[in-house]
């Protein structure tokens, strides 16, 4: 996401760890609002489409495999990552959200003592809750975008990550039982 103007992820983190920061950068909703555009940004902004269509052009190739997709947190741009490449699978969309979801459980241990941290120097943990945890309406936002801009995950995949038939039977050939 080099192309991001405002609030890359290690500046979201640098911002949340000074509470008068956090108040004026995320407060009265302005810090769901970023987030909201962050996920469409995933699928908007040139840089995050030319990285994931390394990646996922990377996995077309059996020596790419097995592959850890991660970033920083691990639940945003790996997760719509993920999401992506399970509804272009054809996993049915409840299912891609209740996946995407789960991530909260497993992060919970990792970023509370952040949490703790950040209340120990007088911000409000609430404040910085919402983006250390994924939420439905996150997805949804990076879908909306995806469906706005190219109708399709196959068309996302093809037109916006540049992957060609090829490309996309392979991915499918690689994940799924079967094919």
């Amino acid at each position: 996401m080099g192309d991001e103007a405002k609030h890359a992820p290690s500046q979201l983190m640098e911002a949340m760890r000074d509470p008068a920061v956090a108040v004026e950068e995320f407060g009265n909703g302005k810090g769901t609002a970023t987030f909201l555009a962050h996920y469409r940004e995933f699928v908007s902004l040139e840089s995050a489409r030319l990285a994931l269509g390394r990646v996922f052009g990377d996995l077309t190739e059996e020596r790419h495999r097995p592959a850890l997709i991660h970033c920083m947190g691990g639940k945003d741009r790996t997760g719509w990552a993920a999401a992506s490449l399970q509804l272009l699978l054809g996993v049915p969309e409840d299912l891609v959200t209740a996946d995407f979801l789960a991530s909260n459980v497993y992060l919970r241990p990792m970023f509370q003592s952040f949490l703790d941290d950040f209340e120990a120097r007088g911000g409000d943990p609430d404040l910085i809750a919402e983006f250390l945890w994924v939420r439905p309406e996150y997805l949804e936002a990076a879908l909306d975008e995806m469906r706005t801009s190219y109708g399709t995950i196959e068309r996302y995949f093809s037109d916006g990550l540049r992957l060609d038939d090829r490309a996309l039977r392979a991915l499918r050939a690689a994940f799924l039982d079967g094919i």
